[in-house]
């Protein structure tokens, strides 16, 4: 077996990723936002999964052309533990915590075809690069002395911190690659973002929770409660009353008015639907499932607001079309991956979409 990576000396370097995922997980609205880092968080990987581990010591291992990589179980509990301390409410919900446990592993399984691919590639990081980065680092802190302390508080030395950068800087070389040939948009497609943009809806809904690892009866019982409410609303049950007494929203209690959004801030299905909406007033004809549960929702507005700027509007085109193109990337390399898991340390179905 050959081991390329050393997962604990890359413990603060994804913890600082996954903390800033999760923190989006916890503080955005139950129907969640549709932006890029929302999206890392809540991947739709699905992974060829070999027979299960059994050896209690070990959380994950993943197996390639690229070679085998191991994640023992106290690196993945410590990683686990060192998001938790910085976002004290995962432990307090459980479908955040599972989250949390899937993103451990999937992040180092794509960490492993990720940097497989780049050393086949050649693709590295060299010292000079690694060093003036390394430099940007300790110019953010007041003294030596400080930056000492935070290399002690995160159990890390310097070494562990130039492996760390160097990793960053060769998975910054790979994501170039990868969209690099991403073209230019046209000023027609341009003006067609400046609009779409610009159009802004005004929504209300009532939001019925699912979590992610429930079976099916409890998904059908869940589906049932909220046909009967959306029945209910159809025959002309007032909306925000609804909402206030069954919708497991926080916006449960302003009757589940969600104000003013455009396109892209909100996930894919709920958008759709909304958008699909005619008139102020009109209400989803059949529930919309999103990776949340099952939602009732009603069009209470429209406007058109500014349009954004054209240089503005140009970048993030090519933006998505740079993440698409990563994406796209990522997913053929997911293809080459074999993963075996340990369900009794990991308690978190890789194959279970979670955006």
């Amino acid at each position: 077996m050959t081991t390329r990576h050393s997962f604990q000396t890359f413990v603060a370097g994804r913890a600082a990723f996954i903390v800033a995922a999760l923190f989006l997980l916890v503080t955005l609205a139950a129907c969640g936002s549709g932006d890029d880092a929302s999206a890392q968080a809540g991947d739709d990987a699905q992974y060829e999964m070999g027979d299960p581990l059994s050896d209690t010591s070990l959380a994950a291992v993943v197996t390639s052309e690229f070679g085998t990589d191991t994640l023992t179980a106290a690196a993945f509990h410590e990683q686990f533990e060192r998001v938790a301390a910085q976002v004290p409410q995962i432990n307090a919900d459980p479908n955040q915590a599972r989250e949390l446990r899937k993103n451990i592993v999937e992040d180092f399984v794509l960490r492993h075809a990720l940097f497989g691919e780049a050393d086949r590639l050649g693709v590295g990081a060299d010292t000079t690069a690694i060093s003036q980065r390394l430099q940007q680092i300790k110019g953010q802190f007041p003294s030596e002395e400080a930056y000492s302390q935070a290399l002690e508080a995160d159990g890390l030395t310097e070494g562990d911190l130039r492996e760390n950068i160097g990793e960053m800087i060769k998975q910054e070389e790979m994501f170039a690659r990868y969209s690099e040939s991403v073209e230019d948009p046209t000023e027609a497609e341009i003006t067609d973002y400046q609009e779409s943009r610009a159009q802004e809806v005004r929504a209300s809904h009532i939001l019925f929770l699912v979590p992610q690892v429930a079976e099916e009866p409890t998904r059908d019982s869940i589906r049932q409660v909220a046909e009967a409410v959306l029945d209910s609303v159809q025959s002309g049950s007032d909306f925000p009353e609804m909402a206030r007494l069954h919708s497991e929203d926080g916006t449960s209690q302003q009757g589940g008015d969600l104000g003013f959004f455009s396109r892209g801030q909100m996930v894919p299905p709920f958008e759709e639907a909304v958008y699909a909406l005619s008139d102020s007033g009109d209400v989803t004809q059949d529930l919309i499932e999103t990776q949340y549960g099952y939602h009732i929702i009603k069009l209470t507005g429209r406007r058109t607001g500014e349009l954004m700027d054209s240089t503005q509007a140009s970048e993030m085109i090519v933006r998505d079309r740079r993440q698409e193109a990563v994406e796209q990337e990522i997913d053929a390399l997911r293809e080459k991956v074999v993963v075996r898991v340990n369900q009794t340390v990991v308690d978190a179905d890789l194959n279970v979409s979670s955006s």
